[in-house]
């Protein structure tokens, strides 16, 4: 009546408001992954598309690239964490303007113009780089499809982040978002086998190379058990139970799932099956699989116990 809100009322609002998350997390682990996902992706395929292996032979690059199949040519998509989330801190107090019209734009062209082109250090693809390396004038092209189609799709997909800061699954009907949550989880428990197979190698001190590893024979490996994961996903985000058992389950799924597939996969093709390493290779993207996994509309407002007043 009078217009002054009761001390109660005012709390409440005053908890609300503190307790409302910033998002910077949830935008520091989006970016982050944006930026490895699509440059393992882009990566690969140039990889399969160009001869990498005799570009980093040519004199004048073998002195300036590490040998092409080395220790440092898997490690190197691990450090790519870290970019992504440099990444991700730096565009941080741009949210807005990326996440405006043509913002996606905007941020391609910042990136190819500051990081690809006009970079302070003379790195390949750029001016310094043609001007003061003994760099030949073909490599610094060759290698500019790649990282703007990367650069491209990372800007895109950040872009739409920044408009759309809420959890995705809130915008998409049930069915698309037991989808989505399928084919993410899919593509990160790939991410896991490769890191799971580079461990196995080096514990055992296998000999590692890109020769070797690059082959459909041996990427072939992984195509069951990855489209496992994506099904079991699938359909435990169509589950009712709780998300705790519905992780579980789904997480041992993938575990035998992976044991399965790894060992008949194997022994078809390759004549034998390694033991360890058909025990051990499930267990990371097992555990990826039982961690991301949730019922679809697990996250949606109201979902989860009603609020108390």
């Amino acid at each position: 009546m009078t217009g002054i809100e009761p001390a109660e009322t005012r709390h409440t609002h005053a908890v609300a408001v503190v307790r409302r998350p910033s998002g910077v997390g949830l935008w520091i682990v989006r970016v982050t992954a944006t930026h490895v996902v699509t440059y393992l992706a882009v990566g690969l395929i140039a990889a399969l598309a160009i001869d990498y292996e005799s570009v980093f032979a040519q004199p004048v690059i073998r002195d300036y690239m590490r040998e092409f199949g080395s220790v440092a040519s898997f490690v190197g998509p691990l450090v790519q964490v870290a970019r992504g989330v440099v990444f991700a801190l730096v565009l941080l107090p741009f949210r807005s303007v990326i996440g405006a019209r043509w913002g996606w734009l905007r941020l391609w062209l910042l990136l190819v113009g500051v990081g690809i082109i006009s970079t302070p250090a003379a790195a390949p693809s750029s001016i310094e780089g043609v001007v003061y390396s003994t760099l030949p004038l073909w490599y610094h092209v060759l290698g500019l499809p790649e990282v703007l189609v990367q650069l491209l799709l990372f800007s895109v997909v950040v872009a739409w982040f920044a408009r759309h800061p809420g959890p995705v699954v809130e915008e998409l009907p049930a069915r698309a978002e037991r989808v989505l949550r399928a084919v993410v989880v899919a593509c990160l428990s790939f991410v896991g086998y490769a890191v799971a197979s580079v461990l196995f190698a080096v514990a055992v001190s296998a000999p590692i190379s890109a020769e070797g590893s690059l082959t459909w024979s041996v990427q072939g490996l992984f195509i069951a058990p990855v489209l496992a994961n994506g099904v079991i996903a699938f359909v435990a985000a169509g589950s009712r139970a709780r998300p705790l058992r519905v992780g579980l389950i789904a997480g041992a799924s993938a575990f035998a799932a992976g044991v399965a597939t790894i060992a008949v996969y194997q022994a078809l093709v390759f004549g034998w099956a390694s033991l360890g390493y058909v025990i051990l290779a499930p267990v990371l993207p097992a555990a990826i699989v039982g961690a991301m996994v949730r019922p679809a509309g697990s996250a949606r407002p109201g979902a989860g116990r009603p609020l108390s007043g």
